[in-house]
């Protein structure tokens, strides 16, 4: 009854984030990506709220209470590990090598703390790129991205070498992955030694029929001491379904002697030494789709916009500026796949890679749009109202007069004077010559000037970022 309990809670997890990644369903699953344990804990290092504290303690304290469900339910890169052992034993039904059986392993603790140490050093370090890669939700929305096209190069690569990793593992090694490279399992873990719910055995019943080990794709139930190593143990019930004299349930644990794979004071320290590290990170840290059309003049072929360098980099409204928005990104796409104007793409660049960023060759940022903000679950993107976002000033716009039809003399064009939703361009005679002319205070950096400037490959104006936000609210 576990067991189904939980594959009914993960597919439904696993589908929400699939979807939203697609860019369906942003009002009813919006919620699932802020209970992410990595996005949760870079929102209360962007700014510790009631609320994004609130979140965080409740993952934890859910690991302390019941273990490492977390990752058989709400991580999607679990559950993607989930199916692909699915696919794997009803493969084995006909081909004899997909019959594997899994075996008890010791747990590798050197990799395991070292990877989580260099993790946080990453984050305390911003180097966003080691963060990125690494944080199951964000693989996982790489993944999912790419299939959709909506990744760059670098994204399909990276979500290519995570696939056949993880998957590979999977298919192998059961949750190996989770249990040895995973950062998010390893800090759960550390947690869940001390768990007062988990997996136990009734020795009386037990016949020592091994088949709870050998079914146990943690690999984290020793064959003969039925001993139970519960930082890798990822509360999927399998092996209360594979014992058929019912010696194992799930309930209150009894603190008796100590477990073959750990004992208290080395899972004491364990626990102490990750949690050490974990807040030392955080309190280091804390100090268009819709508008891709062309209007052609009737059949005639029209040059397509190019993307073009800025002097400084654009990021959403809500960001607050660009380091604070790169230090905080986790680079898992979902803001990319939600724009509905096309407006950010996958950065291409060595230090941002894959992180978001803004272009204005293929939409403009909408004043009333706020998608973005509303799915951002590691607090790079603060939420912003409808009502506001035109009182944020991210970015200027710059004319660039040897391009600029108007101030050639070659048309009369106007349109980004005639298009700006803030009334910040205007058109001034110079000269004997109309040239458009911005009021820096008045420009918000929305892009539709140069989204909709005639002017090809490059428009004749264009805006560059701001590094700090101006909110006039």
């Amino acid at each position: 009854m576990l067991r189904k309990l939980r594959i009914c809670l993960a597919a439904l997890c696993f589908a929400g984030i699939t979807l939203l990644f697609v860019g369906i369903g942003r009002d009813w699953w919006g919620w699932l990506p802020k209970l992410q344990l990595l996005p949760a804990t870079m929102r209360v290092i962007a700014g510790a709220t009631l609320g994004n504290v609130a979140v965080l303690l409740g993952i934890l304290l859910l690991t302390f209470l019941l273990g490492r469900i977390y990752c058989s339910v709400l991580c999607p890169l679990g559950v993607f590990q989930d199916l692909i052992l699915w696919i794997r034993r009803s493969l084995g039904k006909w081909i004899k090598p997909f019959r594997k059986r899994f075996k008890f392993n010791k747990e590798r603790k050197a990799v395991r703390y070292s990877v989580l140490a260099a993790f946080v050093v990453c984050i305390v370090a911003d180097i966003q790129i080691v963060v990125a890669l690494l944080g199951p939700y964000s693989a996982y929305g790489r993944m999912v991205s790419s299939v959709i096209g909506n990744g760059t190069t670098a994204v399909i690569i990276a979500a290519a070498v995570t696939f056949a990793l993880t998957a590979v593992c999977a298919a192998l090694w059961g949750r190996a992955y989770c249990n040895t490279i995973c950062p998010v399992g390893t800090v759960l873990g550390s947690i869940s030694r001390w768990s007062l719910l988990g997996i136990k055995v009734d020795t009386d019943k037990c016949v020592k029929c091994g088949m709870c080990s050998r079914g146990c794709k943690a690999s984290c139930i020793e064959e003969g001491t039925l001993a139970i190593d519960r930082s890798r143990c990822v509360d999927c019930f399998d092996c209360i379904d594979s014992c058929r004299v019912g010696a194992l349930s799930f309930g209150v644990l009894k603190k008796t002697a100590p477990k073959a794979a750990d004992t208290p004071s080395e899972g004491r320290r364990a626990f102490l030494g990750t949690s050490a590290v974990l807040l030392a990170g955080a309190a280091s840290g804390a100090i268009a789709r819709a508008q891709d059309k062309k209007v052609d003049g009737g059949l005639a072929p029209v040059e397509p916009k190019a993307d073009c360098e800025r002097e400084t980099l654009l990021v959403p409204p809500g960001a607050r500026g660009v380091k604070n928005f790169y230090d905080r990104c986790t680079a898992c796409q979902l803001c990319i796949s939600s724009c509905p104007n096309g407006v950010l793409l996958p950065s291409t660049d060595l230090e941002h890679l894959m992180q978001p960023r803004m272009s204005y060759h293929k939409g403009f940022c909408r004043p009333e749009c706020t998608a973005c903000s509303e799915v951002c679950p590691a607090g790079a993107i603060s939420r912003v109202d409808r009502d506001a976002k035109t009182l944020i000033r991210i970015g200027t716009a710059v004319v660039y007069p040897d391009l600029c039809l108007a101030a050639g003399d070659i048309e009369k064009c106007g349109a980004c004077a005639s298009h700006c939703p803030n009334g910040a361009i205007e058109m001034v005679e110079a000269g004997g010559k109309r040239r458009p002319v911005v009021a820096e205070e008045q420009c918000i950096g929305c892009g539709k000037c140069e989204y909709l400037c005639p002017v090809r490959p490059l428009s004749a104006i264009r805006v560059n970022g701001l590094e700090e936000h101006i909110n006039r609210v």
